[in-house]
């Protein structure tokens, strides 16, 4: 036994609606301002009615769900239901392109496909050739609220795979990442440990829920936690401290990206009070943007590391001491990581190598790839010492246990016999105040193995020449690590998570050269 025990989603959420049926449990706040709240009871007949309109589709154990919707209150809805059905969901942006959506509802085989009106009218062909079943999402919620409530009776298994989430795809096709009821948990649990989410708490999701962040270091957490949840239609840095505080939401999870965004917002009387008291993120800040964030927003940053195949965030600042947010944090309870060489070997302090997690697959970690053992054996292999999952990443330590990212192992860039972190040269470019954005990649050199290349998006009115950012980077960096190549471009294409995608770049730049 442990944190996870012999649970499922949908009997976490059942055990806390019979301690406290008549607490509110969630809140929705529409686009328009209105918001809409449901207390345990309310919410369980909106689970249960869920569940029987699933079942009076055809739909039966092991069928795989598409919601392709953005933020609502049927994400949790069909996910529980799911959960005591034994059925799975397959969460996807609605802005995909019909390409983008055609593939993961071919690969997944999907039986239905919850949509809104933008991705409906992506979805024409598919519907057309009568491949899937299409339901609006507000014709499902109306039709909700007409079907009967009874209790379900509940099949879904601990171990069954309620979500295959896909990766966001930044360097090639996405992959279906598995994840078990008792996988999500665990990882729910470990988060909640590690920030002192308590019962007290009131958690605003602002993120994407069809992204792993919005559902790992947030939705699932309160779940377990039994604090109560505020979920937006979207996040908006104009009005994201307003609702805030309007809702008396005291967590909030975010990343680097919509952290920018709302430190570029002019200073208003809604940065401050608030009742925020801790804000999880992702992506590295500049020190810079760290001191402005608390000087302005005086709401607590918690830096942290995981991915998809993780679900659980197994670095992450100590919620006690020195935060140190330059780090992605340390280890944390529940979780054992390594740092290895090209031969499999542990680095020494300051040494770059590989981040690897140990774990039990559909427990601790993903229970794979769907319909992909290939890359599933690459990604988990058994070692000497137990499973573990290789993540890709390229980190560093220092003395004192605090885990540094240095760059995605494929992002590394390789010069002249060096390797070069991109983001330690993307962090550089950053501190000049005429910068909004930035990404740097590697392209191949006949000579040099490969030429560096930034990308760099200017403030509104700013200027500023390649010369001068050549100085810059060679004040703050090696000389081998400044950019052969300054592009200045309007925007950085990025997922709905913030990941720039570097492989959009590299057509971008094959197309102008």
């Amino acid at each position: 036994m442990d944190i996870a025990d012999n649970r499922t989603l949908y009997s976490v959420y059942t055990q806390k609606a019979k301690l406290h049926p008549d607490d509110v449990f969630v809140s929705f706040l529409k686009e328009d301002g209105d918001a809409v709240e449901w207390t345990y009871r309310q919410f369980t007949n909106n689970v249960n009615a869920t569940g029987v309109k699933l079942l009076s589709l055809g739909l039966n154990r092991g069928d795989l769900i598409n919601l392709c919707i953005p933020n609502h209150i049927l994400y949790l809805e069909v996910i529980l239901a799911a959960s005591a059905l034994a059925m799975c969901v397959v969460p996807s942006n609605p802005a995909s392109s019909a390409d983008e959506l055609e593939y993961i509802l071919r690969h997944s085989g999907a039986k239905l496909s919850i949509t809104c009106a933008q991705s409906h009218k992506t979805l024409t062909k598919i519907i057309n050739e009568g491949r899937i079943e299409v339901i609006l999402d507000e014709e499902l919620q109306r039709s909700i609220e007409l079907t009967s409530s009874d209790e379900l009776k509940v099949v879904g298994l601990p171990e069954d795979v309620v979500e295959l989430l896909y990766t966001s795809g930044t360097t090639s096709r996405p992959k279906g990442v598995m994840l078990t009821n008792r996988h999500l948990i665990y990882g729910a649990e470990s988060f909640r440990a590690a920030t002192g989410l308590r019962d007290s708490d009131h958690h605003f999701i602002s993120l994407p829920l069809f992204h792993a962040a919005a559902q790992c270091h947030a939705l699932w957490p309160s779940l377990v936690a039994g604090c109560r949840i505020t979920i937006v239609s979207r996040f908006s840095g104009s009005r994201f401290f307003l609702q805030v505080a309007n809702s008396k939401c005291t967590m909030a999870a975010l990343f680097g990206a919509p952290i920018r965004i709302l430190l570029s917002q002019p200073p208003g009387s809604a940065d401050w009070p608030h009742r925020l008291r801790n804000v999880t993120f992702a992506q590295n800040l500049t020190p810079e943007q760290q001191n402005e964030w608390l000087r302005r927003f005086k709401a607590p940053l918690q830096q942290l590391w995981g991915m998809t195949e993780t679900a659980g965030l197994p670095i992450m600042s100590p919620l006690v001491g020195e935060r140190r947010l330059a780090a992605m944090g340390r280890p944390i309870l529940g979780y054992e990581i390594k740092i290895i060489d090209e031969s499999g070997g542990e680095v020494r302090t300051g040494e770059c190598g590989q981040l690897i997690v140990k774990g039990t697959p559909g427990r601790s970690i993903m229970k794979g790839y769907y319909n992909d053992p290939e890359a599933s054996g690459r990604a988990i292999r058994e070692m000497p010492d137990g499973i573990w999952l290789f993540t890709g990443d390229t980190v560093k330590t220092d003395a004192d246990g605090y885990i540094y990212f240095v760059d995605r192992e494929k992002d590394l860039i390789k010069r002249g016999g060096e390797n070069i972190s991109s983001s330690e040269i993307e962090s550089a470019i950053a501190r000049l105040p005429q910068v909004s954005d930035v990404a740097v990649i590697g392209i191949s050199d006949e000579i040099k193995d490969e030429s560096i290349v930034a990308f760099v998006v200017l403030k509104a009115n700013e200027s500023l020449s390649e010369d001068a950012l050549r100085d810059h980077c060679g004040q703050l960096l090696s000389h081998f690590k400044v950019p052969q190549r300054f592009v200045f471009v309007d925007s950085l294409p990025r997922t709905s998570v913030g990941k720039i995608q570097k492989n959009v770049l590299r057509e971008h730049l094959a197309a102008i050269r």
